[in-house]
């Protein structure tokens, strides 16, 4: 793909992007064993995270890491747009895509705990080509609720999209 039709994509998903909800949603159940083992993964010992299952433990703070990215891609990868006339993916080649950051917003937000089934859907916020090495930048606000629609964790998630990509 030649500089111009790259730059023309990137005109297209910067002017239509920004705003747009992502259609559809991803849900995620949660399981005891999944909590556990990101926890330990992380050295917390603390029972409330690592404890019996009987007890019941929480999600700690890392685990959102795990469903963030189960969600996103499975988000974007079936992410449909109308490109003169023809329907296209957001990514052109989904190995160009770069996962660039996180930030993570839980005021407001309960915890997750295991038997939770989170519905996870977002929004595209923004959208930015950096010319030099023609990255195309796009950042997301996803939103994850559990099963009684309560919010767990509100998420701003940058992609990257390498030349070639979009």
């Amino acid at each position: 793909m030649d500089v111009q039709e790259m730059k023309k994509n990137a005109d297209f998903l910067i002017q239509n992007l920004s705003g747009m909800e992502i259609p559809g949603s991803v849900s995620v159940s949660i399981r005891y064993k999944n909590l556990v083992n990101f926890a330990n993964i992380y050295g917390i010992t603390d029972p409330k995270y690592v404890g019996s299952e009987e007890n019941g433990v929480i999600a700690c703070h890392g685990f959102a890491n795990y469903y963030t990215i189960k969600a996103i891609y499975k988000l974007l990868i079936g992410f449909k747009l109308n490109q003169d006339g023809k329907e296209r993916g957001l990514f052109l080649d989904p190995g160009k895509l770069l996962h660039t950051g996180n930030r993570y917003n839980w005021d407001g937000c309960v915890d997750v705990k295991q038997g939770d089934k989170l519905i996870v859907t977002g929004k595209c916020t923004n959208a930015w080509l950096i010319e030099e090495n023609m990255m195309l930048f796009t950042e997301f606000l996803v939103n994850v609720k559990n099963q009684n629609e309560e919010p767990v964790c509100k998420i701003t998630i940058t992609a990257g999209i390498r030349k070639g990509g979009y």
